[in-house]
């Protein structure tokens, strides 16, 4: 019995890890495509920076050209960010983000909330994204989600039209995922 309990109990957790809450943002101009929690606030938004915020988390994303960023040059420029924000407890890590290579720094800031500052260079183009998120503690799968998200060169599916006109389908069920929205053309 206590067996069962517990894989209910993982199942629980498991489910509650999986982004339903997310919403689909896909920016044309540089073909990426991320999921992050619905209902954020735009707080910043120019042709190579995108920020959103939440009551709990806020999101930026910062777009570079990547000649010359070495691993060394992440590492580095992940460190002294970090320090100008007097983040302490901080762990440095390979980035598991798929079709990209750098690093991501974990870490506390002054006011006990959490960061994660991430710095990728894409294994297709020239870009060097850079991530921030701010979160409480306890969010870490949260955010491990909207990292794992992103991706390069994924197109959204278009939706076929039919030849004749049919009955109308119902609306989405709730918890489906929703539409890719364009984040910002030029």
């Amino acid at each position: 019995m206590k067996v069962i309990r517990r894989i209910l109990v993982i199942l629980v957790a498991m489910l509650a890890a999986v982004p339903a809450w997310s919403e689909t943002l896909r920016w044309e101009r540089y073909n990426l495509t991320f999921d992050v929690p619905d209902g954020g606030m735009v707080t910043h938004r120019t042709s190579t920076a995108y920020e959103l915020q939440w009551h709990d988390l806020t999101f930026s994303i910062r777009l570079f050209d990547k000649s010359g960023a070495d691993d060394d040059f992440l590492k580095y420029t992940l460190r002294k960010d970090a320090s100008g924000y007097n983040m302490w407890d901080t762990k440095l890590a390979k980035s598991k983000i798929s079709g990209f290579k750098g690093y991501t720094l974990t870490g506390t800031l002054p006011d006990g909330s959490r960061a994660s500052l991430t710095m990728i260079t894409s294994k297709k183009t020239n870009l060097l994204v850079q991530i921030e998120i701010n979160h409480y503690e306890g969010d870490e799968q949260r955010v491990a989600a909207i990292l794992k998200s992103l991706t390069e060169g994924k197109k959204p599916q278009k939706a076929e039209k039919p030849k004749k006109p049919k009955k109308q389908k119902p609306a989405a069920k709730p918890g489906t995922q929703s539409t890719p929205t364009t984040l910002y053309e030029i």
